[in-house]
């Protein structure tokens, strides 16, 4: 059983430096946590297996039996003092807080406590010797502002992936650090370590945390694998046959997706020249074959950047104008607009430059244009187009008034072929391209509210450093592109 503690820190120490390693940033506090946590397991590991194996042989001469001594009380040290302040910096580097300023000041205050009490254990008591009772509350404060900490990140997560993924890091550190606290922190009352035995004052639960803590590592592993978690997603390749033709049909059914939403607004377009033909409009008609013009042009380039790599979505970035790029989304879905009588409004306000491949990010927009339209159960609705910007993103929003998406199905809308529509024709790649589109710009798709009945609202967050600001000429103007009128028959 002893054995099973080297299990413990050496898993334990693993799964830090992994995380670390995917994401310094992001995990790097997580990742030490999951460190300060293995300090425990790594101190009884030595007393307990370690130096009852090495000790009979004699392998270690004094200087050497001192230093692995001084290295166990260490880690002990750092389990019983730094592990609380890891487990509350966790949770506020996760996301519980989104000012930078804040979150920095905040964890200077919070260490602040955590190395007055190591100071004043090194000055008043002997090193090798822990009173709990001296600062179990202490650590059972920031245990607790970790729980409130990692939960809040979760809570304010918008995008439905990740907040399903911090969802599963709440739960398992919160539980993780709870079993801690009170095994390690209530049940001990004082231990003294000595070269080589120790001398524990506990209620004896702390025998339990091998079979808590290689259970809490087993559930990550198992999440690691099956979905990803913090970041890290560890796969197990199939053969390259198989992952080449699953790459080829993903990228032909993009393809066929875009395909499909161009040829739609044609034969609208078509439908609305043979009728300003027949009513003898003649520049009507001539506007309408030249937007059906932008439309096979559009088209054309979807087929030149997917058929050279149909694995992968490659980004020619250019200067975009938005005002032009939101014109020039709008005009070809106008007959659409027209027929279900959908009102798009947008401001003048929405002017500046984005850099950013022209091609994919008009059919994002299409995309959720067509979303829009189709979640509208009857005439007369309504879609608001919009840019906002933040300390850090640039975001274009599409909000409509339509049927909304269901709770149960948000954290599956962004899966390749994942459809609520009913249509065979409707192969949903829409959200999950679009979503890759914005991957690959370095932003995120997400949706900022969805309500039954209400409607929905999609944001494409965008980093703030491609986006150019021009000072519009006229802001407070707002248009309306699309008339309510039904289409001629």
């Amino acid at each position: 059983m002893n054995v099973l503690y080297i299990l413990m820190f050496l898993s334990l120490w693993t799964m830090g430096i992994v995380f670390l390693r995917y994401s310094f940033k992001r995990n790097v506090w997580i990742s030490f946590t999951l460190i300060t946590g293995g300090m425990a397991s790594f101190t009884f590991s030595i007393h307990l297996t370690i130096m009852p194996f090495i000790l009979p042989y004699e392998w270690l001469n004094p200087f050497w039996s001192t230093f692995v001594f001084h290295l166990s009380v260490s880690a002990m040290t750092i389990y019983f003092y730094l592990f609380p302040l890891a487990t509350s910096m966790g949770g506020l580097w996760m996301g519980a807080l989104r000012s930078s300023k804040v979150k920095w000041l905040l964890s200077a205050v919070l260490a602040l406590p955590a190395f007055i009490l190591l100071a004043l254990h090194l000055v008043r008591e002997p090193w090798n010797s822990f009173d709990i009772r001296t600062f179990r509350w202490w650590s059972g404060a920031y245990f607790f502002l970790g729980y409130l900490f990692y939960h809040a990140a979760y809570l304010r997560e918008k995008d439905h992936l990740l907040k399903r993924n911090k969802r599963r890091a709440a739960f398992l550190f919160s539980f993780g650090t709870l079993w801690a606290f009170v095994s390690d922190f209530i049940g001990f009352r004082k231990l003294t370590l000595e070269e080589w035995h120790f001398t524990l004052e506990s209620n004896g639960a702390w025998q339990l945390n091998v079979v808590i803590i290689l259970g809490l590592v087993a559930v990550i592993i198992y999440y690691s694998v099956k979905y990803g978690f913090l970041g890290v997603k560890l796969r197990i390749e199939r053969e390259k046959l198989d992952s080449s033709m699953r790459a080829l049909t993903m990228g032909v059914s993009i393809l066929n997706h875009s395909i499909k939403n161009e040829i739609q607004k044609i034969d609208y377009l078509t439908e609305k020249t043979q009728s300003f033909i027949h009513n003898g409009q003649t520049e009507k008609s001539l506007q309408s074959i030249e937007q059906i013009h932008a439309v096979t042009a559009h088209l054309l380039s979807m087929v030149n950047q997917i058929k050279d790599k149909a694995d992968d979505i490659i980004i020619n970035e250019m200067p975009i104008q938005l005002q032009q790029l939101f014109a020039s989304v709008i005009m070809p879905m106008q007959p659409l607009f027209d027929r279900r009588a959908v009102i798009i409004q947008f401001p003048d306000g929405n002017s500046g430059i984005l850099n950013g491949d022209s091609v994919h990010i008009k059919e994002v927009l299409s995309n959720l244009l067509q979303n829009a339209v189709d979640a509208m159960e009857n005439e007369g609705g309504m879609i608001i187009l919009r840019s906002i910007t933040t300390k850090r993103n640039f975001i274009i929003e599409v909000k409509d008034n339509g049927c909304g998406i269901p709770k149960e199905q948000l954290s599956k809308i962004f899966e390749p072929f994942y459809t609520t529509k009913k249509n065979t024709s409707n192969h949903g790649l829409g959200l999950s391209y679009c979503a890759a589109v914005m991957r690959k710009h370095g932003g995120m798709l997400s949706i900022a509210d969805t309500e039954i009945g209400e409607g929905t609202t999609f944001l494409l967050q965008f980093p703030m450093n491609r986006y150019t600001p021009i000072e519009p000429t006229n802001p407070k103007v707002v248009n309306v592109l699309a008339s309510t009128q039904k289409p001629a028959t």
